[in-house]
């Protein structure tokens, strides 16, 4: 069954971005698109979702009132809020009135996808320099040990294991890893675990979404 998605956005360019994206981390998904804030309204009173990609800025929105209408509006479809200017106190407010995610719209397209994946999988995604701030929402699993140059501590990865972890920020499923590596599957689940374990983190989106934005992989 296709993953059924709103995309509201009124920038061509951008929507049409979000859009490509969408259809790389999802295979089979059912894409609707709307440009302003009654069309998004009325697509959710008249169509089941599954998530919802809401511009922070559309005509007819008025910022976090917006965002309350529409997480009501939504149900259990998860709600990310995309913004071309991400300031602390909109994350938080976002966040608080049932957002699952806040999106800047300068996010690297391999961080954005991971990103949209942590929150579709049922995880919360806030912008990295906001997981740290005493007022920002908890983060789904603290933050690795990370240098002052912004890179993950050196020698802590082998060099399959970074091999390993590019295919994760490239969304590859397990089943591709394997075959990729010519192992087993169940051997990537275990080579995977530690992975994760050594970055501090609890799945692959979480995990793709450090990775990048650390520098430990990069684009």
């Amino acid at each position: 069954m296709p993953v059924r998605i709103l995309i509201a956005d009124d920038h061509p360019l951008y929507l049409d971005a979000v859009r490509q994206q969408i259809a790389r981390i999802f295979r089979k998904s059912h894409i609707s698109v709307a440009t302003s804030l009654n069309g998004v309204l009325d697509i959710l009173s008249n169509t089941a979702v599954d998530l919802v990609m809401l511009d922070y800025s559309m005509p007819g929105t008025d910022g976090l009132s917006a965002v309350k209408q529409v997480v009501e509006a939504a149900g259990a479809a998860p709600v990310v809020v995309m913004s071309g200017v991400a300031l602390e106190r909109d994350v938080i407010a976002c966040i608080q009135a049932g957002a699952k995610g806040f999106l800047p719209k300068t996010l690297e397209g391999p961080v954005f996808s991971a990103a949209v994946s942590l929150v579709a999988s049922g995880g919360t995604y806030v912008p990295t320099e906001f997981m740290l701030s005493s007022t920002a929402p908890a983060p789904v699993a603290p933050p690795p040990p990370v240098e002052a140059n912004g890179s993950l501590e050196p020698g802590a990865f082998s060099e399959r294991e970074i091999a390993l972890l590019r295919m994760v920020v490239a969304a590859a499923s397990n089943k591709e890893i394997a075959r990729a590596f010519d192992l087993q599957e169940v051997t990537i689940k275990f080579y995977l675990t530690r992975i994760f374990r050594k970055m501090g983190v609890k799945n692959r989106a979480h995990a793709a979404v450090v990775a990048v934005r650390s520098g430990l992989i990069r684009e």
